[in-house]
C-alpha cells in the first residue's frame, strides 16, 4: 500500500512483511491498517532483538496482575454497574482460576478453546445438596460460557489497545469461528426464546397473587413493557397525564441511578386504562412511585419476583415466565390488539421495526389478532377487577 512499506492489503486482511537474517517473512493480520502497522513494528523489534541477542526485559504481566493493577482501577470504573458486576462474576468464578497466573501474551485461541471445552463439561454446581450424589446435574449454560469469553476478549482488547502489551487481541472473534473442528459452539449459538402466557393463563396468574402491591407491579410491567430497572426508577415527574404517556429516561441497578439499557430504550409508552388507574392510585407529589416512602427506591426485587413465580405455580402454570418475560407479554398483547409493527417498535422502545419483526415475527403468524384500541381490553373487556375504579381516576385518551 502506498505510503506504508511492508504492508499490503488482500481483501479484508493485511499482509505485513519484514526481513530477518536475510530472509523475507510475512504474516497475515485481520483488522485495520493501524493494527497492521503495530504488528509489523512488533515483528521488526523482535527480529532485531534476536539478531543482537538482546533479552526482552519487558515482562508481560499475568492476567491477575493486569486486572488488579490496571484494568479494575482504570477501565472497569468506566463501565456501567451491571456490566461491571457481570465481568467480575466471570473473572472470579472462571477466568482468574484458569488464567490468573498466565502472562497475557501467552493466552491464545488454543488455550481458550481448551477452556471452553472444559467448561462445556463442567457441572453447574460443584456440590450436591443431600446425601445422594447427582451425576446428572446440569452443565454450565452456553450463555454463561459466552459471557465468560466476551469478558476475557474485552480485557485482552484493553491490554492491546490501551496499554500496548499485546500486538493484537489473540482471541478476537473466537466464538464466531463456526468452521473449526472439535470446537463446541453448538450450545453457544442457541437462539433465545420468547416466553409469554396465553391471556387466560395470565389472568389466572394475576388473580393468584396474594399481595395487591405485587399484583399492581406485575400489571404495570405486563401492560407497559417496562424493564425492572425502569419500573423501579419510575418517578411522578415521568408521568405525562396530559398526553397519557410514561416518559422513560432513567433506570436503577441495585438502587444505583443510571440510564436505560440502550439509547433507543429512552422513549414514551402509552398508558392503558388499567395502568392509568394503578399509577394514579400510587402517585405522590414527588418521588418514586413504587416505593414505601417515595424516597427509598426498590432494590433488585428478589422477593417480589418470587411472589410472581409462586402465583404462577398456584395458578397451575406448567412453565412460569420470569419477570423480564412480562415485557414479552406486553409485546404479545400489542400484536394481538392489531397494532402496527412500527407502533410496537416505538412503544417497546426497540431499535427499529425490523428488530421487532425478527424477534416476535412468529407471533404475528400464530396469534389470533383482534383489532382493538386498548390491549388490556383483551384481558378484561369490562375493566380489570383487581384495580378499583372509584375516586377521581379518569380514563386516558387514545394511544
Amino acid at each position: 500500500m502506498r505510503g506504508d512499506t511492508g504492508i499490503r492489503r488482500h481483501g479484508d486482511r493485511w499482509q505485513v512483511y519484514w526481513y530477518e537474517r536475510g530472509r523475507r517473512r510475512f504474516e497475515t493480520v485481520r483488522g485495520n491498517l493501524t493494527l497492521a502497522r503495530k504488528v509489523r513494528a512488533q515483528r521488526i523489534l523482535e527480529a532485531e532483538r534476536r539478531r543482537h541477542d538482546l533479552p526482552d526485559r519487558r515482562r508481560a504481566p499475568t492476567l491477575r496482575e493486569f486486572v488488579e493493577n490496571s484494568w479494575r482501577p482504570e477501565i472497569a470504573v468506566t463501565l456501567s454497574a451491571s456490566t461491571r458486576r457481570a465481568y467480575e462474576t466471570a473473572l472470579v468464578n472462571h477466568l482468574l482460576p484458569a488464567f490468573g497466573s498466565t502472562p497475557v501474551d501467552e493466552i491464545s485461541k488454543a488455550t481458550v478453546q481448551k477452556l471452553i471445552a472444559e467448561k462445556m463439561e463442567q457441572q453447574r454446581f460443584d456440590y450436591t445438596r443431600g446425601k445422594n450424589p447427582r451425576p446428572d446435574r446440569p452443565t454450565l449454560a452456553g450463555k454463561t460460557i459466552k459471557n465468560m469469553i466476551a469478558t476475557l476478549s474485552s480485557i485482552l482488547s484493553a491490554a492491546a489497545e490501551d496499554y500496548e502489551l499485546l500486538a493484537r487481541n489473540p482471541i478476537l472473534g473466537v466464538l464466531r469461528e463456526r468452521r473449526r473442528r472439535r470446537f463446541p459452539t453448538r450450545s453457544l449459538r442457541t437462539k433465545p426464546k420468547v416466553h409469554h402466557l396465553e391471556p387466560e393463563d395470565f389472568k389466572r396468574a394475576v388473580a393468584a397473587i396474594k399481595r395487591d402491591d405485587v399484583r399492581q407491579m406485575v400489571l404495570v410491567a405486563a401492560l407497559a413493557g417496562l424493564r425492572w430497572g425502569e419500573q423501579a426508577a419510575l418517578r411522578v415527574e415521568d408521568l405525562n397525564w396530559r398526553r397519557n404517556r410514561i416518559v422513560v429516561t432513567r433506570a436503577l441497578y441495585r438502587r444505583i441511578p443510571g440510564v436505560p439499557k440502550t439509547e433507543g430504550s429512552e422513549g414514551e409508552v402509552p398508558i392503558c386504562p388499567t395502568v392509568r388507574r394503578i399509577l394514579q392510585r400510587n402517585a405522590r407529589d414527588v418521588g418514586y412511585i413504587f416505593s414505601i416512602d417515595g424516597v427509598t427506591p426498590l432494590g433488585d426485587g428478589t422477593w417480589i419476583k418470587r411472589q410472581w413465580q409462586a402465583a404462577q405455580k398456584r395458578a397451575g402454570i406448567r412453565t412460569p415466565i420470569s419477570w423480564h418475560d412480562l415485557r414479552h407479554q406486553f409485546v404479545s398483547l400489542l400484536i394481538a390488539a392489531g397494532k402496527h409493527p412500527k407502533q410496537i417498535a416505538a412503544w417497546a422502545r426497540h431499535t427499529d421495526a425490523g428488530f421487532s419483526m425478527k424477534k416476535y415475527g412468529h407471533l404475528f403468524d400464530s396469534m389470533p389478532i383482534t383489532p382493538i384500541e386498548w390491549w388490556d381490553d383483551l384481558l378484561w373487556p369490562t375493566g380489570c377487577p383487581h384495580v378499583p375504579t372509584e375516586g377521581n381516576v379518569t380514563e386516558g385518551v387514545g394511544p
